[in-house]
């Protein structure tokens, strides 16, 4: 096991440019979904945690780790919400504009912090809270929630950025007891096994062209590094700390839209954005003092 989950060991600085790594990460991952909006969702879900499900048992073997973990009921209540927040994340990519489906999803360190809160009795501090809300009122003015966004899909994408939320906190837990692989493994697999479930069931797989074909594989690649990176982040510093970089995904997500799917970002979401930075910022700098 990692030194860091034998002495609980925090490396905010190593967390933070982990948790930058999986944004990355998984603002291509949605702009790949976005591109193969014409496949079924469970089938891109499925093609998604493939990587996963083939490369870490393998290294998991290598290390001589077990499969199974020590902490097994957290561990399957995370894939559980992982698997739940994917399949509704995956979903609101297909039927909304991409910023907007990213952006719903990142009110999820917002729960993050409340939950953490409750569960790590991580303690909250007033000028965390205050950098937060400004965090938060940006996200509202990339959303502008009531102009562009039909009901039912944000309702759902709230209740996964919930879910999120939860999943992330099981991995702060986590890392006290199981090693970052043994929890992306539990992941991969959870969400595998169901997605080809549902497929199986709704007898709906659509063989892939050879581009989607090419672009499924990246997205499998971009999964596993997500997954790995956010795994490790947690691992190495609290959830109040890295949860709040999670929105660097929403200008990620932007950019990918305006140069690969023609979507301009108007004066509202451009200053959310803006906010967004600044309170990453001034987070990093409260985290130095």
């Amino acid at each position: 096991m990692l030194s860091l989950e034998k002495n609980g060991e925090d490396k905010p600085n190593t967390g933070i440019l982990m948790m930058i790594i999986a944004t990355i990460c998984f603002s291509l991952m949605s702009a790949m979904v976005k591109f193969l909006h014409h496949l079924p969702v469970m089938e891109i879900i499925f093609f998604r945690n493939i990587p996963i499900m083939l490369i870490i048992p393998l290294i998991l073997k290598n290390k001589k780790i077990s499969f199974w973990g020590n902490n097994k009921p957290l561990l399957l209540l995370r894939s559980l919400l992982s698997a739940f927040a994917v399949i509704v994340y995956f979903y609101t990519i297909t039927v909304m504009i991409l910023t907007d489906a990213v952006t719903i999803r990142q009110l999820s360190p917002f729960f993050i912090i409340l939950l953490a809160s409750i569960f790590l009795r991580e303690k909250i501090h007033f000028r965390k809270i205050t950098i937060f809300i400004l965090a938060f009122l940006g996200a509202l003015l990339v959303v502008k929630p009531g102009f562009r966004i039909d009901i039912y899909p944000a309702v759902i994408a709230l209740v996964g950025a919930i879910s999120t939320a939860g999943s992330h906190v099981a991995v702060r837990r986590l890392r006290l007891t199981d090693h970052p692989l043994v929890i992306v493994n539990y992941f991969g697999y959870s969400i595998g096994l169901i997605s080809f479930g549902i497929l199986l069931w709704q007898g709906n797989f659509i063989i892939p062209d050879a581009l989607s074909l090419f672009v499924l594989f990246l997205l499998g690649l971009a999964g596993l590094g997500g997954q790995f990176a956010l795994t490790k982040a947690y691992q190495m510093a609290p959830t109040k700390l890295v949860s709040l970089y999670l929105y660097l995904q929403i200008i990620f997500s932007a950019l990918l839209g305006i140069f690969f799917f023609k979507e301009i970002p108007d004066l509202f979401s451009i200053i959310g954005a803006f906010l967004i930075i600044i309170s990453g910022y001034l987070n990093y700098k409260l985290k130095t003092k």
